[in-house]
């Protein structure tokens, strides 16, 4: 008996498992009892070819790069610049938070059960753990960008009101509810036992776990039904932004300069527009996988003919994590300025060094010169 097989076996000992092998289109079991003990198993291998695997080193790598150096940027940006610490910014850290776990942690274990087959990576039992990160980091960020449009709408609709009800310790709640609903919410595919541990869910297989199902199912309502409500937020945030430009526009021209409070507005207005633009990258990464959920859950097909759209999906949802970054240097003075800071630091640390070291060769040189020069005289 499998060792593998064996260790399952004995955390789920009343239960009937059987594994198909996908790809290699057999079943291979003996019974003993109630349970269907799976016997050769394949062995850990890639399942790509070599032109694929170069795509995924190629294309995921700057992925992870991107990332990992952009959403540190967003953290160290806000620690080191004291104009950056307000409510919104909180929030959008956090989400920074959660892109740089994503391409972390999430990416690299999703692409390797991408790439990979075999006994675990395939087991119906262990499989959801290489994509748990992704689930959760995905449920912070849908979190995240509800938050964030409940905050552009105080600040639009509400200005005098909004320093009073967002608040640092308001947001700080608020993301720790966040946090804790979305780890819920990504973990149910492994906090319950599926009926069949080593099913075989690779390959010609449909994944059939309740768990999975129900977590699929959700993903695939849950998300676009909540795009299409922040959508209509942003709408109506739009028609009050225009109405306060209109209105700035004419007290512009009845003044012969801008005062602070239109100057203020036009900086939130700026911010409402960015966010935005944040929501409307979500919704182009991740509505392309959440079409993948559904294919995964109603359609009997093999994963070889989805591979492609498969790996489009996967590229798109898990780019987003590198894409807000961007978006905030490109719109925001504040935080590009603070970047380009945080950049010279650590890439001109040395070429600084070495500049400090010049002055004082030079004022060797010249101290030796004079002595050379009293010596003649």
């Amino acid at each position: 008996m499998n060792t593998a097989v064996d260790a399952l076996l004995t955390q789920f000992p009343s239960m009937k498992v059987t594994a198909t092998y996908g790809d290699y289109g057999t079943t291979d079991t003996s019974t003993d009892g109630d349970v269907d003990i799976v016997s050769d198993l394949p062995p850990l291998h890639l399942s790509v070819s070599v032109y694929w695997l170069v795509f995924y080193i190629f294309v995921f790598g700057t992925i992870f790069l991107g990332s990992i150096i952009g959403n540190q940027l967003v953290i160290w940006s806000y620690i080191i610049e004291p104009k950056l610490r307000r409510p919104t910014n909180i929030l959008i850290v956090s989400l920074a938070v959660a892109d740089f776990i994503t391409g972390l942690i999430g990416l690299p274990t999703a692409i390797f059960g991408r790439l990979f087959r075999g006994p675990y990576v395939c087991f119906a039992a262990t499989r959801p753990f290489l994509h748990i990160a992704s689930f959760m980091m995905c449920s912070v960020s849908v979190d995240h960008l509800v938050l964030i449009t409940i905050d552009r709408y105080i600040a639009v609709t509400r200005p005098l009101k909004y320093p009073t009800i967002m608040t640092t310790r308001k947001c700080r709640i608020m993301i720790a509810i966040a946090w804790l609903n979305a780890s819920f919410f990504g973990a149910i595919p492994v906090l319950t036992r599926p009926p069949n541990p080593t099913l075989w869910v690779c390959g010609r297989t449909k994944y059939e776990g309740s768990s999975f199902r129900i977590h699929r199912l959700a993903s695939v309502a849950f998300i676009p039904v909540i795009l299409v409500f922040l959508c209509l937020v942003y709408i109506r945030l739009y028609i009050v932004a225009m109405k306060h430009v209109r209105e700035q526009s004419e007290r512009i021209k009845a003044q012969t300069k801008k005062d602070d409070g239109s100057s203020a507005r036009s900086a939130m207005i700026r911010t409402t527009v960015t966010t935005a633009i944040v929501l409307g990258a979500f919704a182009i990464c991740w509505l392309p996988i959440t079409a993948k959920f559904f294919v995964e859950v109603f359609v009997y097909t093999t994963e070889e003919a989805l591979f492609t759209i498969k790996t489009a999906a996967d590229v798109l949802s898990l780019g987003n994590s590198m894409v807000n970054p961007i978006i905030y240097g490109y719109r925001n003075a504040l935080f590009r300025s603070t970047y380009k800071r945080i950049l010279r630091s650590v890439c001109c640390c040395g070429f600084k060094d070495h500049e400090k070291e010049r002055p004082n060769l030079q004022t060797q040189s010249n101290s030796t010169s004079v002595a050379t020069i009293s010596t003649t005289v």
